[in-house]
């Protein structure tokens, strides 16, 4: 039940993560096998070397690798409790406001965004969590007519767009962040309802607002005067001063639709697993932007709790099913990855991933009707202990 009055429930801001010195030249330090900490702060010198590792459960905190790449990674590879402790807010006396009240996000957002042709969601890279309103925003923003879903995560390879377009699936080869489970589920359910994925952050950091703006220009608007276009994107990417969203309204005159996750983060007074907002009393129709100058909307979740030991808003999120553990053969802790099952050389970036410490009767996995392949592996060693094939027809 959401509280009528927010009263002295405290919204924390969320923080700047801080740097620590890398241990990459321990070899005993699984961050000097897994990141490649540079002199620009690139999360990964390249994806294959976290490939490798995947099967394997590191054990990074914030005194083997820089924060932030130490919750990416523990994002990727499922243990999203692990990556949500790497990270905190710190009181801001302006989250005090007694003013305001919590109510549901998504249908102030959906309603929002009949307004524009432009909705933009952000996102903190390392949690997979603000990935699954943008997931719970495909339905409906489809049926007001968007159609196209843009995505900064993916590698600039006109390659990689054709293939997501063609097959609905994401590879490793296809970037960084898409690597983690929620982001694989939401390029797959995006192309399930028919949305085209465009991929559009092609280049450096200087004129990289600018240029981006143009790509999208050329794949959507260009064709299509009157299409609607939903973009995920990361960070302060959404700033309507001097990022895309603000190069987007010049080149098209199209005033966007920006959702900031980024600035709060968890109520932790309040139960509950979906996104939130906060309306103002005295007039309902006000809602809060923690800077109304670069963005519309500020959102906020409840408090992740564990349900059926997965966190709650993956729960809302997902259909899951209950999984036997036999599939570990009695090995622990056992690592399991459940894939879509193709008959094709790269691999496919699991839809759910889940490492389990001790024995239990059952894990609860994501659940789809297409065929999938479960895939069970020793979290110490990365050795495969055995693979069950789920809903047997072909595809």
């Amino acid at each position: 039940m959401l509280p009528q009055q927010y009263g002295k429930a405290v919204i924390f801001s969320a923080c700047s993560l801080i740097s620590v010195t890398a241990l990459a030249n321990s070899s005993a330090n699984p961050a000097s096998l897994i990141f490649g900490v540079n002199s620009d702060k690139r999360v990964f010198e390249n994806t294959r070397s976290l490939e490798s590792q995947i099967p394997v459960k590191g054990h990074l905190d914030s005194s083997s690798a820089n924060i932030q790449y130490a919750a990416t990674y523990h994002s990727i590879v499922g243990n999203y409790f692990e990556a949500e402790k790497l990270t905190s807010g710190v009181i801001n006396p302006d989250m005090l406001l007694n003013d305001y009240r919590l109510v549901p996000a998504l249908e102030i957002i959906e309603q929002k965004a009949t307004e524009t042709h432009i909705t933009m969601v952000n996102e903190a890279y390392h949690n997979a969590k603000h990935r699954a309103l943008t997931i719970a925003l495909l339905k409906p923003l489809y049926e007001q007519g968007y159609r196209y879903l843009a995505l900064e995560a993916l590698t600039p390879q006109v390659s990689v767009e054709q293939q997501i377009n063609k097959h609905g699936f994401t590879t490793y080869e296809h970037g960084i962040y898409t690597m983690e489970a929620t982001y694989a589920s939401l390029i797959f359910e995006a192309k399930s309802l028919g949305y085209e994925i465009i991929s559009y952050d092609h280049d450096s950091q200087q004129g990289r607002a600018k240029a981006a703006a143009e790509h999208i220009k050329e794949k959507v608007f260009d064709n299509n005067r009157d299409a609607k276009l939903l973009v995920h994107l990361g960070f302060s990417q959404l700033d309507e001063q001097n990022q895309l969203a603000s190069e987007l309204k010049q080149t098209l005159t199209i005033n966007p639709l920006t959702v900031d996750q980024v600035r709060l983060s968890e109520v932790q007074s309040v139960s509950g697993n979906t996104p939130l907002l906060l309306a103002r009393v005295a007039s309902q129709s006000q809602h809060y932007s923690s800077d109304p100058q670069r963005f519309d909307l500020s959102v906020t979740w409840p408090k992740t709790t564990k349900i059926n030991n997965r966190p709650s808003w993956l729960s809302s999120t997902f259909d899951l099913q209950k999984q036997s553990l036999g599939v570990c053969k009695k090995v622990f802790p056992c690592y399991l990855e459940l894939s879509f099952f193709v008959d094709e050389g790269n691999k496919l970036v699991p839809i759910d991933k889940i490492t389990v410490e001790k024995p239990h009767d059952q894990v609860y996995l994501k659940h789809y009707s297409t065929p999938l392949t479960l895939s069970s592996y020793d979290a110490v060693t990365g050795e495969l202990i055995t693979q069950k094939l789920l809903n047997q027809k072909q595809l």
